[in-house]
């Protein structure tokens, strides 16, 4: 396969899982915000920038973190390159792009996405609340996932697919759990009563509400969300379960069986990988959960770059 074909897959699927998490995470905690006291709503709204990785740029378009000017940056800005028009656009570009290698339902389907998001006027959506926008955005990533499945040959362009979903996903978790936990820690102690609820906002953000009950039998608990969203090995928005997904596309694309690796992608994976499946949560806590997950976010960013080396980069011969 060209590696500009390999690459636009690649940045596909990452533009259209960043799109969706965002709206996830928006939509949670608009609604959240509404059942909970004004205070406690404040509170809620700088870690949606941050867990976008855009605070230095929020912070030079607006003064204060409101639920109008976060919505806004992270859903319509123009100048923000990871607002979630700003990542269909881009995700629909790479798809114009390879459209001889992809099938004519998916070019369809993000087609029709790109046009449905930019039918909205952000005065009308900002005023309504996000969530008809969010749930468009969420019902389109769903729907591209399930025709990219069902209609695309599960040949090297389809890993590097599922590696490019698979791989912004684990990196949007940990920012997601790290942000929320350094957040609550750092929350004074009379607002302690709402870290419930936040937590509550977090696993529904990411789907996995009905999952901790059935794992759990117990009331939502930090460090059992922490877990669940990180070592899982079956939920497939946990860091583990997405780390996997990572590991298997890269050796379906290379052919390297278990214990081996053929790059430095594949070992800095495997490295990552035996980590979450051996360590306990109760380690990690003594270790400190901030720089663990800090540690897994460089290394994914790491994995992303040393695929990028091996597949994409090519040398141009004069």
């Amino acid at each position: 396969m060209l590696s500009r074909i390999a690459d636009s897959l690649f940045w596909l699927a990452r533009y259209i899982e960043r799109a969706e998490e965002t709206a996830r995470i928006l939509d949670v905690n608009y609604h959240m915000m509404l059942e909970q006291s004004r205070s406690a709503y404040r509170l809620r709204w700088d870690p949606l920038v941050i867990m976008a990785g855009e605070e230095q740029r929020f912070r030079k378009c607006y003064t204060d973190a409101t639920s109008q000017t976060v919505f806004e940056f992270l859903a319509f800005r123009p100048d923000n390159p990871s607002s979630i028009v700003q990542c269909i656009t881009k995700a629909r570009e790479n798809a114009r792009t390879i459209r001889d290698r992809i099938s004519r339902e998916m070019w369809e389907d993000i087609n029709g996405l790109y046009h449905s998001v930019c039918r909205f006027k952000p005065e009308e959506e900002m005023a309504a609340g996000p969530h008809r926008f969010c749930e468009t955005v969420k019902f389109g990533s769903h729907r591209f996932h399930g025709v990219a499945e069902a209609t695309l040959p599960h040949d090297e362009g389809w890993q590097f697919l599922k590696i490019g979903w698979s791989l912004e996903r684990a990196e949007m978790t940990a920012r997601l759990v790290d942000v929320q936990f350094q957040k609550l820690l750092d929350a004074p102690p009379v607002l302690g009563g709402a870290d419930n609820h936040q937590w509550l906002a977090v696993l529904k953000s990411v789907g996995a509400y009905e999952t901790y009950r059935r794992q759990y039998h117990s009331p939502i608990e930090a460090q059992k969300v922490a877990e669940m969203l990180s070592l899982h090995a079956q939920h497939p928005r946990s860091i583990r379960f997405s780390v996997t997904e990572v590991q298997a596309g890269l050796r379906a694309i290379s052919g390297t069986g278990a214990g081996s690796y053929a790059n430095e992608a594949e070992r800095l994976t495997g490295k990552v990988l035996e980590s979450l499946r051996y360590d306990k949560i109760d380690e990690i806590f003594k270790r400190g959960l901030h720089p663990y997950l800090i540690e897994l976010l460089n290394m994914c960013r790491s994995i992303g770059e040393d695929i990028a080396r091996t597949y994409f980069y090519y040398a141009v011969v004069a």
